[in-house]
């Protein structure tokens, strides 16, 4: 019984009601030149140089998914959202719906709100971050098509928005003008130390071991061997020695302790990994191919792991789009490595994948038509092959909506300005910022042979390039007289 394309439009009109291409806007980052005046101290430079970790979005933004307080507007290059603190960890849907746990312990929403999502008390769209009242130590925030799961420093879930199918878990359904537009507490459900949530249902990891399962069941997601549907928590049967959890549009996975996954729920486009392409299995079976998996990440049509010490990326289902990252848009119903390795997070996207390396630099791939690859461009192509995004670095968490992408990261190093200053000061600027005064070219005046200040510097200010990097200056005449 596998996902039909009436279930997967019935969804995107629920929680999707108005299909709008956005009006294209380029965002662009001029860099300021640094003054031709006294050297800043070198304190301030390296500050600078250090900016903390913020969070960037980029791509298309029809629903306020990117909360930059408006949903006219594409970003084909990263830029920063405005949050009142730091972000713990960030979390994204194909239904345009964004979350962030921030460092206090609350958590601010943004986007699609059609089932009350969003956690204000309303349906109404937000296209600027909204702290949800009432939620405090917050660890953990994941959203899905129509509904959200927090999870708090106690082990407690609050749950919030579309309840069609019991999806919150509280013992109720709401199927007429149904949803909960604030957050209310999982009833019965103790020491959960991760949840997932689904296309209209839930999971959650128990500190012994467990999963746990609620909410829709059509295609057996919720792993016990039925396809009835339950509106409070059930223990999956068979599943101990769990160590994450993850749930795709009407799939779900778990990793155990070992590192071999099991997945469980609709195999439309060979989502369970077992060289089919229909059916379904409603209890959890072994995916093969990839060992050691650590992390787990599944859209609509297909599901990306990182797996063994390297980070190496598995990627299998649907691929017409290039999610997979294999540099093809072959399908693959088997696990296949995809040739990206040294990743410490990934996320799959509708029309976007992201993924944060150990190195803390961040690649994507699939549609570039409304910047979803973050590089400055729109040029409509499928990018089937990761590609860097190089105005971002120190990246440690990423996340992805239907066609944009997240990502919680600094700006990458970028040349200082050292026009105008002496030889001198243009070493303590450059060395401030992490770089290297290299070759010095001095333009002399044969009548008063005056060595003044830099004239033109190589690579140019703004270029984006490592700490490290030599930067060669020509010296001139000051103003072209002798002094």
């Amino acid at each position: 019984m596998p996902v039909s394309p009436a279930f997967i439009s019935a969804v995107v009109a629920r929680h999707h009601p108005r299909l709008i291409v956005a009006a294209a806007s380029v965002a662009v980052l001029a860099a300021t030149a640094a003054p031709a005046a006294a050297a800043p101290g070198a304190g301030d430079a390296a500050a600078a140089a250090q900016a903390p970790p913020s969070l960037f979005v980029w791509g298309g933004n029809p629903w306020g998914g990117l909360g930059i307080g408006t949903n006219a507007d594409e970003e084909d290059a990263p830029i920063p959202v405005a949050l009142p603190s730091a972000v713990r960890q960030i979390s994204a849907s194909v239904a345009d719906t964004s979350a962030a746990v921030l460092a206090n312990g609350t958590v601010a929403t943004w986007g699609t709100n059609t089932a009350g999502q969003i956690g204000d008390g309303t349906t109404t769209e937000r296209d600027s971050p909204f702290v949800v009242p009432g939620l405090t130590g917050i660890t953990q925030v994941s959203v899905a098509f129509g509904h959200d799961l927090a999870l708090d420093s106690a082990g407690t879930i609050w749950a919030w928005g579309d309840n069609y199918y019991g999806e919150l878990g509280n013992g109720t359904t709401s199927q007429i003008n149904g949803s909960n537009p604030t957050p209310v507490p999982v009833p019965g459900l103790t020491g959960v130390t991760r949840v997932a949530a689904g296309a209209g249902f839930s999971l959650a990891l128990r500190s012994d071991g467990t999963v746990w399962a609620w909410g829709r069941n059509q295609h057996g997601e919720l792993g016990d061997g039925t396809t009835v549907d339950h509106d409070r928590p059930e223990r999956v049967p068979g599943l101990s020695g769990i160590k994450t959890i993850a749930a795709g549009a009407a799939t779900s996975y778990a990793v155990r302790a070992d590192g071999s996954l099991l997945a469980w729920g609709d195999n439309s486009d060979g989502l369970l990994g077992n060289g089919a392409t229909t059916g379904m299995s409603a209890i959890p079976v072994l995916v093969p191919g990839p060992t050691g998996v650590t992390q787990v990440s599944s859209d609509l049509y297909g599901t990306l792991a990182v797996a063994g010490p390297a980070g190496t990326v598995w990627g299998w289902g649907h691929n017409y789009n290039g999610q997979l990252g294999d540099g093809t848009t072959a399908a693959h119903y088997t696990p296949e490595q995809t040739g990206l390795s040294g990743v410490s997070q990934i996320a799959a996207g509708r029309l976007v994948s992201v993924a944060a390396l150990a190195n803390g630099t961040v690649m994507t791939w699939t549609e570039n038509t409304s910047g979803e690859l973050g590089t400055g461009t729109k040029d409509g192509d499928l990018h089937p092959s990761p590609v860097l995004v190089r105005t971002l670095a120190g990246a440690s968490q990423v996340a992805a909506g239907w066609e944009y992408a997240l990502a919680v990261a600094s700006p990458a190093p970028r040349v200082p300005s050292v026009i105008g200053y002496s030889q001198s000061d243009a070493a303590q600027v450059l060395q401030a910022a992490g770089y290297v005064l290299g070759r010095v070219a001095i333009v002399v005046d044969l009548t008063c042979e005056y060595l003044g200040e830099v004239k033109t510097q190589t690579p140019p200010a703004g270029t984006i390039d490592p700490p490290g990097t030599r930067v060669n200056v020509t010296i001139g005449k000051a103003g072209g007289k002798c002094l």
